[in-house]
C-alpha cells in the first residue's frame, strides 16, 4: 500500500483511477470515501468528486504522527463492488 505524506495544515485532493479495472462499457454509478482511525483529531473528508473513471476526494487537517487508510468504494452499472485503499502519514512536509 502506498503511504503518502500530509501536512496537518494542509488540504490536498486524494484520486483513484479505475479505468484499467473497469470492463469495456461499465461505468461508475457510485462511490463512497472512508477514513480509519476515525480519532478525534482524524482528517476530515469533504467534497468527494468522479470525473469519468476517476474519483477523488479533499482531506484536510489530521494529527500529526498519526497513520490514516484512505478507502473509496465504488460500485458500477455493471451490479460490482471494488474499494482501494491508500494510507496517509500526518506530519510536518
Amino acid at each position: 500500500m502506498t503511504v503518502f505524506a500530509k501536512d496537518p495544515s494542509s488540504t490536498l485532493d486524494y484520486s483513484f483511477d479505475w479505468s484499467g479495472w473497469l470492463a469495456p462499457g461499465e461505468a461508475i454509478t457510485a462511490n463512497s470515501w472512508s477514513l480509519y482511525p476515525t480519532d478525534a483529531g482524524a482528517p476530515t473528508l469533504a467534497d468527494s468528486q468522479q470525473t469519468g473513471a476517476v474519483t477523488a476526494v479533499n482531506v484536510s487537517a489530521g494529527t500529526r504522527g498519526n497513520r490514516y487508510r484512505l478507502t473509496c468504494q465504488i460500485n458500477t452499472n455493471a451490479g460490482r463492488t471494488v474499494e482501494r485503499s491508500t494510507a496517509i502519514r500526518v506530519m510536518e512536509v
